[in-house]
């Protein structure tokens, strides 16, 4: 590996190949059909099945796919990460409220990791039960093919931007997305939201190095995009100023919000 590249470039650069065929779609409003971008009422049934667990920062849950857990994420944000080579960790996915994870799809990566990147809330549920309760209610089951349906335009969202986007931009996707996902909404366009990961985490999930994800951070509050509202928060005084630095803004308000909000 060259000097001064992330553990995670290579990974990166793999995928830039495979995924720039994604980005004239990408570019360009999602058509989603009939699944739906934003998550739907877990059913009552499904919520009082499982074990409500309250999770502090950097908690881990089971995740062996042997083991069969399914979690729905009543609240905060969860990230999986990887190993797939020594000394190379990349967090691969990042899970929100209303989201569906089960450990049994999970790929059979290395090292893999179910980790609250926040303080946060799951409801587990053993996946044999999760199965039963599916083929007893039409309505569990809609709901969950439904979320894992939801999940895979969010996949392919993220590779596209990492494979195939400079470091501001991806950067600028990621927050954008943050402050739609999870945001408020303020003042004429603004928005204040969470920032859940941490640099290093943030870094790992954009293929980015550390040192250039703290450059493009301060040139965006230099230019007056992107200021800190608190700890752990952050605040741009225009969303579709912020919207504008990455390309693939139209598909990020299809996925997760309207920018307008």
């Amino acid at each position: 590996m060259a000097a001064g590249r992330p553990a995670s470039w290579e990974w990166g650069s793999h995928m830039r190949e495979q995924t720039r065929g994604l980005m004239d779609k990408l570019g360009k409003p999602i058509a989603v059909g009939t699944v739906e971008t934003v998550a739907p009422t877990i059913p009552p049934d499904l919520g009082t099945a499982g074990v409500v667990i309250g999770l502090r920062p950097r908690q881990r849950l089971g995740y062996a796919r042997d083991d069969d857990l399914a979690y729905i994420v009543t609240a905060g944000v969860l990230e999986v990460d990887a190993t797939p080579r020594p000394n190379a960790r990349q967090v691969i996915e990042i899970y929100y409220k209303g989201d569906l994870i089960r450990s049994r799809i999970a790929p059979n990566l290395p090292g893999m990791n179910l980790i609250a990147a926040s303080r946060a809330e799951v409801i587990r549920i053993a996946g044999r039960k999760l199965d039963a309760m599916a083929a007893a209610h039409p309505e569990i089951a809609r709901w969950i093919e439904q979320n894992f349906a939801r999940q895979v335009p969010r996949r392919q969202l993220h590779l596209a931007a990492v494979g195939s986007l400079t470091g501001e931009e991806r950067v600028a996707s990621f927050l954008v997305e943050l402050a739609l996902r999870i945001g408020e909404a303020g003042y004429e366009g603004s928005r204040t939201f969470d920032m859940p990961l941490s640099r290093t985490d943030m870094a790992h999930y954009l293929a980015l190095n550390a040192d250039t994800l703290s450059r493009i951070m301060s040139r965006l509050r230099q230019s007056g995009v992107l200021g800190t509202a608190s700890r752990g928060r952050a605040y741009t005084p225009s969303l579709s100023a912020l919207a504008a630095l990455t390309p693939l803004a139209d598909a990020i308000r299809d996925l997760h919000g309207d920018l307008r909000a």
